[in-house]
């Protein structure tokens, strides 16, 4: 009985333990598009895809096959926020993606990302609170870090990218070889 009791309590924590890892998830991801991250990754999607395009531009590949391959976006781009959450999970609490959510997807948060320039006086004083508070000192503490891992993220991301294409062309017969 007591086997069964435990066994009945452990699948139940399992389960608000993969909630709650998929709320932060969910938030982080929502926190990528207000910020900004998801549409950087987006230009970098297409600047590798370019890359590639040029590399095999000699062969006169037809459109409809850079179209077929380009579909592979919103895949690859679900693959870069799942890594980029994990980068999240190293350094930032749920509450402090929350926090973040909040800032990044207010209007002040948004003419900060877009244009800081036209930040009013009270603005300004939104956005200084924000970093004096815990979540944002972690943010400031958390700078270097957090590129160092994007970058090998960016790089792992479109090395997998490209050796996919050129493994999909290759299948086609297309070789720059």
């Amino acid at each position: 009985m007591r086997k069964r009791i435990l066994i009945v309590f452990l699948m139940f924590s399992s389960l608000s333990v993969f909630s709650q890892s998929e709320a932060y998830s969910t938030d982080v991801q929502q926190c990528l598009k207000n910020n900004g991250t998801y549409a950087y990754y987006e230009t970098v999607f297409d600047a590798c895809f370019n890359q590639i395009e040029d590399q095999y531009e000699k062969l006169n590949i037809p459109e409809k096959t850079w179209a077929d391959l380009k579909a592979i976006k919103p895949k690859a781009m679900q693959d870069v926020s799942g890594k980029l959450v994990l980068a999240y999970q190293d350094y930032f609490s749920h509450d402090d993606v929350k926090n973040m959510n909040a800032l990044f997807a207010s209007k002040t948060g948004q003419t900060m990302l877009s244009n800081p320039n036209a930040l009013t006086k009270k603005d300004k004083k939104t956005i200084d609170e924000f970093y004096k508070s815990d979540t944002g000192k972690k943010i400031a503490q958390s700078q270097e870090g957090m590129q160092e891992k994007m970058q090998v993220i960016s790089d792992f991301w479109c090395g997998e990218m490209y050796k996919d294409v050129n493994e999909k062309l290759e299948a086609e017969g297309y070789s720059v070889r």
